[in-house]
């Protein structure tokens, strides 16, 4: 054993750094589309629920009708009341047209996916399936907003382009907790979608979630000094104390 071997030891370190960098970097870009997902539970301000439960009380036919009828003060035929209950009705009925027929508060579970594409070409046919039938919204690259008018369990996006990003907002009926359960997939013509869920964490779990690599490459770099100082620095020791002195 000599010095020249420990030198070869510890300028081999940097190499060992980088390919853990390299693999991780590797793993993690393999997928060309990738996906981060967020559940939360929405619940509308108990004042605009308030508000809007006094409002659908004030347009009952049977009121509308008396208040009518009473300001007309008789000049007024039981058609034309009718007709004019139905023209008050109309703007507020509207809001109750499916799906929303239970009102503001039937969708309480917002799921957000954050869709990206960082290969280096147009992803196309992107499909998502997702846990449950939900009202949904999606906001493309350039930022223009679709509102589906009907429920859906499954989404098709025809193509995302290079770096290009889309937003999908899904709201659900039910409970957090059992649509959380759940998984969503996401494919493409190529492949399938690298999906992070986020969750809150904390104690240990947020430890990890947050310094989870540093503390894998600090450990692989203490068995790496452990194993220069066992398998070459003590053997040169030994070595050196065993040579003769000369006198």
């Amino acid at each position: 054993m000599s010095w020249g071997k420990f030198v070869t030891l510890l300028f081999g370190l940097p190499g060992v750094l980088l390919s853990i960098i390299g693999l991780h970097t590797a793993i993690n870009d393999r997928n060309e589309l990738e996906a981060d997902l967020s559940y939360q539970y929405e619940a509308a301000p108990r004042l605009f629920t308030d508000r809007f439960s006094g409002v659908t009380d004030s347009l009952d036919y049977s009121r509308l009708y008396d208040n009518i009828k009473a300001i007309g003060n008789g000049a007024l035929s039981h058609e034309q009341i009718n007709k004019l209950v139905d023209l008050s009705q109309a703007p507020y009925r509207a809001l109750f047209d499916a799906p929303f027929e239970r009102g503001p508060e039937n969708y309480p579970v917002r799921l957000l996916i954050k869709l990206r594409n960082t290969g280096h070409k147009v992803i196309k046919e992107v499909h998502i399936k997702l846990p449950a039938k939900g009202v949904v919204q999606i906001r493309d690259d350039s930022r223009v907003d679709t509102l589906k008018p009907e429920l859906m369990s499954s989404i098709d996006i025809p193509s995302i382009v290079q770096n290009g990003t889309y937003t999908l907002w899904i709201h659900f009926p039910g409970d957090l907790e059992t649509l959380n359960q759940q998984d969503v997939h996401i494919g493409y013509s190529d492949g399938v979608a690298k999906v992070r869920v986020y969750e809150e964490a904390i104690g240990f779990e947020a430890i990890m979630a947050r310094y989870g690599l540093l503390m894998v490459a600090g450990l692989l770099l203490l068995f790496y000094l452990y194993a220069a100082v066992v398998h070459v620095l003590i053997p040169i020791y030994r070595e050196n104390q065993a040579k003769p002195t000369q006198s």
